[in-house]
């Protein structure tokens, strides 16, 4: 499916943990101990309503690797517009930033990564409008201010949502118009479904003309994102454009309108199964639990996803307990070989106790020892607790 690029304007961080240690360590080709890595670029956001613990999980996936997903609360409140996204036959996609390295915990290897996404809030994920079908859409960047929407506030106020603030898609077009001192200028205007709203500043619009004339030449209008804010009293407007020096060769080589029309908003939409398990998803195993999900849901067929087993955890914990040895017929044994050794060693000690005085103080000491070591072995046995 062709990518849908979400809006970007803000942050959000996924959940990643060791339970996507392969598929992480996929993206990076390795990782060192110690030493930190970065990759940058889109990830894929894919809901999975067939995934067996949640069938609201988002995954974050880069290629054919999921590396996380959103938190179980990020989630419910991003799905019905990642869903109109996928409905509407594309791939939403959003930047990522995923640093990771290989961390040694309770002796064994394990990949530490974070990740987050830029994603908006969700209800500023879509624009109010459409851009114009012949229109070339400039890549999002630092917010320009639009001067002179006050003149406009009428018909602006229309188009601000209950919220207080939208994200919408303007044109840009060029206009010749007489300043203060009597001189006229080229400028640009800035319009909303095809009505002028506000217009750039004269140092700004310098920058942007030979863009939009370059895209008047191939038939094009100019498009740009926007943000208009508003209250009863008061109403703005902004642009979020790369600046020209920004804007990449392809762009003007392409002029590209990758904000394509999505279905009609709606209380739901179809979306098809698309969980594919994790390694660690294979293996009962696994040294950690899924965070973000609280409940473990049952599967399509109704079946309980694994998960570890509890009695086993408690026969572990039983058998690692004081009070509850095993193996007692093996302390025995060693309980009786040091009995006897320091018996020997005593013996030993008293026949040279007048030939070698040096000799005989060894094996006295070292029957002490093996006399003691039996000692406790015995009380071990018997199960009473040593202080």
């Amino acid at each position: 499916m062709t990518d849908y690029a979400l809006n970007d304007r803000g942050s959000l961080e996924i959940v990643t943990e060791n339970f996507y240690d392969t598929e992480i360590m996929r993206v990076f080709g390795g990782l060192s101990f110690g030493k930190l890595r970065t990759w940058t670029g889109n990830a894929a956001l894919v809901p999975e309503p067939d995934n067996p613990f949640d069938p609201h999980t988002v995954s974050v996936r880069i290629g054919p690797n999921k590396i996380g997903h959103l938190a179980q609360q990020d989630a419910q409140r991003y799905w019905p517009y990642i869903a109109r996204v996928v409905a509407s036959g594309y791939t939403p996609v959003a930047p990522l930033k995923l640093e990771a390295t290989v961390l040694r915990q309770d002796g064994q290897a394990e990949v530490d990564a974070t990740a987050r996404l830029s994603i908006a809030a969700p209800d500023l994920l879509f624009p109010l409008n459409t851009p114009p079908t012949h229109a070339a859409v400039l890549p999002q960047g630092p917010s320009i201010k639009v001067l002179d929407e006050q003149e406009f506030a009428e018909y602006l106020h229309t188009v601000v949502p209950q919220s207080g603030e939208g994200r919408v898609m303007l044109t840009l077009e060029t206009n010749k118009v007489r300043n203060h001192h009597g001189h006229t200028v080229d400028t640009v205007d800035v319009l909303y479904e095809r009505r002028q709203v506000g217009r750039l500043s004269t140092q700004m619009s310098q920058q942007f003309i030979p863009i939009i004339d370059h895209a008047f030449q191939h038939e094009r209008l100019t498009a740009v994102w926007g943000t208009i804010r508003g209250s009863a009293f008061e109403v703005s407007m902004t642009l979020q454009a790369a600046r020209p020096e920004e804007i990449p060769a392809e762009w003007f080589e392409t002029l590209p309108n990758d904000v394509p029309e999505l279905l009609p908003p709606a209380e739901s939409y179809p979306v098809p199964d698309a969980y594919v398990p994790a390694e660690a998803d294979r293996s009962r195993s696994a040294k950690k639990w899924r965070k973000g999900f609280a409940v473990a849901a049952p599967a399509a067929g109704g079946s309980t996803p694994p998960r570890p087993d509890a009695d086993d955890a408690v026969t572990a914990r039983r058998s690692s307990s004081p009070g509850r040895p095993s193996g007692l017929g093996q302390v025995s044994v060693a309980v009786w070989a040091l009995l006897a050794m320091t018996l020997l060693l005593g013996v030993v000690g008293v026949v040279f106790l007048g030939v070698e005085p040096l000799v005989s103080a060894l094996c006295f000491i070292v029957a002490v020892a093996t006399g003691f070591m039996s000692f406790y072995l015995a009380r071990m046995s018997t199960g009473v607790p040593t202080r």
